[in-house]
């Protein structure tokens, strides 16, 4: 008797390896999460320097990094608080930001300066009228801004250093013109 053709009797392969050799693909992976995570780190980094030194330095708008959002061009003492910093960025997200002279910015323009409206040209306390009638210009003119009106949406920056009834008062105002979706501003605690 003859052995068949084309095999053997041993039960042994001749052909070719037919399993995928993964090693490969795990060092190029590997590689690439190690990429990653270094340029996160390093972009994270630069980001915190660049907020250092705006308050170090007290930077001239000119100074400012051409991505910051131009309302943090404004100088105002913001609280710290422990979280997440919202993404000005995206979208162009549009914030109010109020001073310790009770000046409304837009963004980085000016809306209404509450001290017009009071007679020795001071900033009006919160319970005054001239506050309230600052306040009811700053609605007008806040319902007429297409941004806000298509978005709904609005993000408050108070100096810390404001009595606590202004953004009270401003908040309940931007509440009764329809906002829906409103945010405070804070600088994050980063200890």
């Amino acid at each position: 008797m003859g052995m068949p053709m084309g095999g053997n009797n041993s039960g042994e392969v001749n052909g070719t390896l037919s399993e995928i050799n993964v090693t490969p693909l795990v060092d190029v992976m590997l590689v690439l999460l190690i990429i990653f995570m270094v340029t996160a780190s390093v972009e994270t980094v630069r980001v915190e320097r660049e907020m250092e030194q705006i308050k170090e330095n007290n930077m001239d708008e000119e100074d400012i990094p051409e991505d910051t959002h131009p309302s943090q061009k404004i100088g105002i003492d913001l609280p710290k608080v422990n979280a997440e910093q919202v993404n000005l960025q995206e979208d162009r997200k549009l914030v109010l930001t109020m001073n310790l002279e009770s000046q409304f910015y837009l963004s980085d323009n000016l809306v209404v300066d509450c001290a017009t409206y009071a007679e020795d040209k001071a900033p009006p306390s919160a319970d005054s009228p001239a506050f309230d009638a600052c306040l009811a210009d700053l609605e007008k003119k806040l319902l007429a801004n297409e941004k806000l009106a298509k978005d709904n949406e609005l993000y408050l920056r108070a100096d810390r250093n404001i009595a606590y009834g202004k953004p009270l008062k401003v908040m309940a105002r931007i509440r009764k013109a329809g906002i829906t979706k409103f945010g405070l501003i804070a600088e994050p605690d980063l200890e």
